[in-house]
């Protein structure tokens, strides 16, 4: 849920007891409690008036969470945004949503039931999982990530209690209701007392534990991915052990042990995807879920690691004084502004003539943001696009979406580019609604032109 120490559960409404019959679009017996919160209950329950017929009606068994005062604002906003999170995103590694009610003296919402509880029920942290396991966590959590961040949502409270077994041998993540939308202000963020979104101890990222809300994004999440895995594959609970937790003040880089130091045959590709999730500092995480399932799937297809593409690791290479002689060259005023802000000389990339910025087919994380020079645009070996334009966006679609490329990138001449993976894209165009609205108008116009997805 939220930050543990700033909970207390709340009184149990006396409208609530085993036996009871809610009322939303069907009807729903309460039969057992699975388990109680700092905003209500959840209990297993059977729906009177299923209909097989019916591709909307919920099975007979479900999950029904049920707030524990309906006259509590904290926890009526709890609720509303699970819902709202749940009625935004949908994904097999998600639980269904079936039904709701926000009205009278027990609001609920109706959820898929997995009757064999969490990774905390079924005692996964003490006998640990072995590495397919684990490469398994990973994947449906990073898959469950990946829509919800697609949706603009974010969970923020990611840990082993939060992760359902699905009874095949997968993982489902759950509780949304504090979770929000990515790069929400932090004034909207408040309700009451309670900053939602700070996560629960040992679990939650460090930028969570300084409540520093405004930095919150999809890297946010993708710490807590990291340390449930951590902690799943070690076997040891975080919220026990917060002396393990490591801080940059000490001169530390990652967040947590690495895994090889507390499980010593630990394979040498699980340790580099779990410990890059736990950078300390969130730019150094990568930009987002689609980007780890990626390379977790590469691994799991037998083609090893790659963890970046050739363009994003020669990042940070270029020559200082270059970089400086393309932003003097700039035309547009905004892009000039941008570019000298301090640290933005980290995203320039320079491609020599011929070289490929991109292939087809590549699921593709990255927005390369033309600066200068010419690009060619191919498709089954042949030109059909030139860009030089500065300012021009390509490839922006694949990044937010996670579709394949559909054409390759190469240069014509020297070519100088920014590179954005999702999580920085998102930042530069929330933080400059100027390039938000070009952006938005460069699609709009492509899209307009033709179906053919060039450069995008």
């Amino acid at each position: 849920m939220t930050d543990d120490s700033s909970l207390q559960p709340s009184e149990e409404s006396e409208y609530v007891e085993l036996g009871n019959v809610l009322h939303a679009r069907f009807s729903y017996r309460l039969v057992e409690r699975l388990g109680k919160g700092g905003f209500g209950s959840v209990f297993l329950a059977r729906c009177l008036d299923t209909d097989p017929d019916d591709p909307t009606s919920p099975p007979e068994s479900v999950a029904i969470k049920v707030l524990g005062s309906a006259h509590d604002p904290q926890a009526r906003s709890y609720l509303k945004r699970e819902l709202a999170a749940l009625r935004t995103v949908e994904h097999d590694r998600i639980p269904k949503l079936y039904d709701w009610s926000l009205e009278g003296e027990s609001a609920f919402v109706v959820l898929e039931y997995f009757p064999d509880g969490s990774l905390v029920d079924t005692g996964a942290l003490e006998g640990r999982l072995d590495e397919d396991q684990t490469w398994r966590l990973l994947s449906d959590l990073l898959s469950a990530l990946s829509a919800a961040h697609r949706a603009s949502v974010l969970h923020l409270d990611v840990k082993p209690s939060n992760v359902l077994l699905d009874g095949d041998g997968g993982y489902v993540l759950t509780d949304f209701g504090v979770s929000h939308s990515s790069r929400m202000s932090k004034g909207l963020l408040h309700q009451g007392q309670i900053a939602v979104g700070l996560g629960t101890h040992g679990y939650r990222a460090p930028e969570q534990s300084r409540q520093n809300i405004q930095s919150f994004d999809l890297r946010t999440d993708l710490w807590g991915v990291g340390a449930t895995a951590w902690a799943a594959y070690t076997g040891i609970d975080l919220n026990q052990r917060k002396d393990l937790r490591r801080k940059v003040e000490n001169g530390d880089v990652f967040g947590l042990p690495h895994l090889s130091d507390v499980h010593l045959r630990c394979p040498p590709p699980l340790e580099e995807v779990i410990m890059g999730l736990l950078y300390i500092d969130p730019s150094r995480r990568p930009g987002g879920a689609a980007e780890v399932l990626a390379r977790v799937d590469a691994i799991a297809s037998g083609f090893g690691l790659d963890s970046q593409t050739l363009a994003s690791a020669r990042r940070n290479i270029a020559d200082p004084m270059e970089i400086q002689e393309v932003i003097e060259s700039i035309v547009d005023p905004l892009w000039a502004s941008i570019c000298r802000a301090p640290g933005f000389e980290r995203y320039f990339v320079k491609f020599e003539k011929g070289e490929t910025l991109c292939g087809v087919g590549l699921q593709a994380h990255h927005t390369f943001l033309l600066l200068r020079g010419r690009i060619l645009v191919e498709h089954d070996d042949r030109v059909v696009a030139t860009q030089d334009q500065e300012g021009n966006f390509l490839g922006a679609i694949s990044t937010l979406t996670g579709a394949p490329r559909q054409v390759t990138l190469r240069a014509d001449e020297t070519v100088w580019t920014c590179l954005f993976n999702e999580a920085e894209l998102e930042q530069l165009v929330t933080c400059n609604p100027a390039v938000a609205v070009r952006m938005i108008r460069t699609l709009a116009t492509r899209i307009a032109n033709g179906p053919s997805r060039h450069c995008d």
